[in-house]
C-alpha cells in the first residue's frame, strides 16, 4: 500500500512534524484563550487541528470541529452546529434531547434510529418563531453545557466564509455572544489568509483583537527529508537527502504536494529496486501535471488575454511582478490594472498573498504555466 497520503486529512504515521505549532495551539486554547490559525491551502492546517483536538479530548476537553465551507445559510449553521455539539454528548442522547428542548428556543428536538439501530439527532422548526433567537441559543449551547471542570473547545474551519452569510450581521452576532463565554475557547482557521487576517486585525470588524493570530509556515526542511527517507526505506526504496531536498524545492515544501509527488514516485519505484534520483522526481511532477492538465487549461482559458499574460509573468518573473523590469519585459501596463487582476487571482484561490509575497497556491500550476504559456 502506498505510504504517502494526500487530498485528505492525515493522521497517525502520515502526520509528521508540527510539534512546536501543536504545543502552542494546545497551550493557547487550554489556557482559555482564542486563536486564529492561517496559512495558504495545502499547508496541513486541518490535519494539525484535528490532531490538536484529538489530544485535547484525551486530556478531558469536549471538542467540536465545524467547516464553514459547508455552511450556506444560518439555518444550515444551526443544524450542523447543534448536531456537532450533540455528537459530543456522553450521556444518553434520548435524555439529552429532552434537555435541548429547554436550551434551544424555536425548535422541537427528536431522536430517530437508522437501520443499524444507531440513534440520530434531528429537529423541526416551530412555525412563527424568530430564528435569530434560535441562532443565539445554538451559539450559546457549548457554554451552557460547559463548566470549570468540563470545558469546551470549538474549531471553525475556513472561518472567513462566515462573511457570505447575510453580510456581516452573522459575524457580529457570533462575536457579541461568544465574547461572554468563560468555559469555551475558539480556534478560527482558514486558507484565505488576507480575509481572515482582516477579520481579526481591522478595527472596524466585529472580531477585531478577539484572538491571537498564528501563522502556519511550511514544514521544517530537515523533518520533511527525514520523513521521506524513512517512508521510502520501509519499502526498501532509497532516496538520498539531496534528492529529497530537490523534491521539497520543486514543490515549495508544501505538505500536500510533498505527499502527492512522493506517492507518484513510490508508484514508479515499488518492486523495481530503484534508487530515487532527480529524474524520477521530474517524471513524477510531469505525470501529475499531465493528469491535471485539463483542469489547468480550464483555469487558463477562462481568463482574459491580459490575465493570461499576467499569469505567464507571475510564473516566470524572479524580480517581482511590480518591478520596472517585469512591467517592461512582460508589457503589463498600468500598475492599477495589474493590481486588479491579481486581486481576482487571489479571490479565485489561484494566487495567495502570504508573508508579503505573491505565491501560486498550486506550485505545479506554476510549472504548467511556464511550459505552456
Amino acid at each position: 500500500m502506498n505510504p504517502f497520503k494526500y487530498g485528505k486529512i492525515v493522521s497517525g504515521a502520515y502526520f509528521y512534524d508540527r510539534k512546536t505549532e501543536l504545543a502552542r495551539i494546545k497551550s493557547t486554547l487550554s489556557g482559555g484563550n482564542n486563536l486564529v490559525l492561517y496559512a495558504p491551502r495545502r499547508y496541513g492546517k486541518s490535519s494539525l487541528v484535528k490532531k490538536t483536538l484529538t489530544e485535547l479530548e484525551k486530556e478531558g476537553y469536549n471538542t467540536v470541529y465545524l467547516d464553514f465551507m459547508s455552511i450556506y445559510s444560518k439555518e444550515v449553521f444551526i443544524k450542523n452546529y447543534s448536531n456537532a455539539v450533540v455528537e459530543k454528548e456522553k450521556t444518553s442522547i434520548e435524555k439529552f434531547v429532552k434537555k435541548l428542548g429547554k436550551l434551544i428556543r424555536g425548535i422541537v428536538p427528536s431522536v430517530s434510529f437508522d437501520s443499524s439501530g444507531n440513534s440520530q439527532f434531528s429537529f423541526s422548526w416551530i412555525e412563527g418563531n424568530d430564528k435569530e433567537v434560535t441562532l443565539e441559543d445554538v451559539i450559546n449551547l457549548p457554554e451552557k453545557l460547559a463548566s470549570s471542570k468540563n470545558k469546551w473547545i470549538i474549531a471553525f474551519d475556513e472561518f472567513q466564509e462566515i462573511t457570505k452569510l447575510n453580510g456581516e450581521s452573522f459575524e457580529k452576532t457570533l462575536r457579541s455572544i461568544i465574547q461572554h463565554h468563560k468555559n469555551v475557547s475558539y480556534l478560527f482557521l482558514g486558507s484565505r489568509t488576507h480575509l481572515l487576517k482582516d477579520m481579526f486585525s481591522n478595527k472596524s470588524r466585529a472580531f477585531y483583537n478577539s484572538a491571537m493570530l498564528m501563522n502556519l509556515d511550511v514544514i521544517n526542511r530537515d523533518d520533511s527529508i527525514l520523513y521521506l527517507t524513512k517512508k521510502f526505506s520501509k519499502d526498501k526504496i532509497k532516496i538520498t537527502k539531496e534528492v529529497a531536498d530537490y523534491l521539497l524545492k520543486r514543490v515549495n515544501s508544501i505538505p500536500y504536494y510533498i505527499q502527492f509527488v512522493a506517492a507518484e514516485i513510490w508508484q514508479q519505484a515499488i518492486n523495481k529496486n530503484l534508487v530515487v534520483q532527480k529524474k524520477h522526481v521530474d517524471l513524477a511532477i510531469r505525470t501529475i501535471i499531465e493528469l491535471k492538465s485539463d483542469y489547468y487549461w480550464e483555469l487558463v482559458t477562462k481568463q482574459t488575454n491580459y490575465r493570461k499574460k499576467l499569469l505567464h509573468a507571475l510564473s516566470c518573473s524572479d524580480s517581482g511582478i511590480f518591478s520596472k523590469e517585469s512591467i517592461q519585459k512582460y508589457d503589463l501596463g498600468a500598475i492599477s490594472t495589474t493590481q486588479k487582476a491579481i486581486a481576482s487571482f487571489v479571490e479565485d484561490g489561484i494566487v495567495e498573498k502570504f508573508n508579503d509575497k505573491l505565491l501560486f497556491a498550486d506550485p505545479l500550476f506554476k510549472e504548467f504555466l511556464i511550459r505552456n504559456l
